[in-house]
């Protein structure tokens, strides 16, 4: 083999264990649930950019790059360097809570992968239906607590409920985090006499879980 063959197979060689642009940043990362560790696909993960335009600052994101985990919940991100103020990951999906990552150039790397994971909270709705089915009168008690594992802003089963009477059927119907059990205690009174329960319900996500209290 001539020497001229030699050199050129050593900078071929060489030519392909470099990155293809000194100049791209590599961003890979697991987007997985929050209350467990399964990881989500098909989560639209955008990436926007807070640009630096010569010596003043914007205070608005641009789109830069959009792209989606697969079933393993894995993405990636390559994109040009650029002059930038800030970046921001926003992951979402139909039946999940978004979740939003901001991100200081300064911390990215040209030189390496950058592995940026992410959680989010799946999305549940629980409806609870409280029948009264087997009245004695209207001095009839029930007191009903529910417990989350995590529970979800604004939800309207971080409260106690009391319920009185002989005709009492009330639906309580409201937005959770998915991937989750809720238990149940009620107090009721009836009588004259006192007895608990307990009981409890998987809120699968993604779904409406229905579940029916007889007293």
């Amino acid at each position: 083999m001539s020497k001229n063959i030699v050199i050129a197979c050593l900078f071929l060689l060489i030519c392909s264990c470099q990155k293809k642009s000194d100049n791209i940043i590599d961003i890979s990362g697991v987007v997985s649930d929050k209350l467990s560790p399964l990881p989500i696909g098909q989560v639209d993960v955008l990436l926007e950019i807070k640009p630096f335009g010569g010596a003043t600052f914007s205070n608005s994101f641009e789109e830069l790059e959009v792209t989606q985990t697969n079933l393993s919940g894995e993405y990636n991100l390559s994109f040009q360097n650029s002059n930038a103020v800030e970046y921001r990951i926003t992951y979402s999906k139909l039946g999940c809570f978004s979740e939003q990552e901001l991100i200081n150039p300064d911390q990215l790397s040209l030189e390496d992968i950058n592995f940026i994971n992410a959680t989010m909270y799946s999305s549940s709705y629980l409806v609870l239906n409280v029948v009264n089915s087997s009245p004695y009168n209207n001095n009839d008690e029930l007191v009903l607590n529910t417990s989350l594992e995590s529970s979800s802003i604004g939800s309207c089963f971080n409260t106690i409920v009391t319920l009185l009477g002989a005709n009492v059927d009330t639906t309580i119907s409201c937005q959770i985090y998915g991937n989750q059990t809720v238990d149940f205690e009620y107090i009721v009174t009836k009588d004259n006499f006192t007895t608990a329960y307990s009981d409890a319900v998987y809120c699968e996500p993604g779904d409406t879980i229905y579940k029916v209290i007889n007293y």
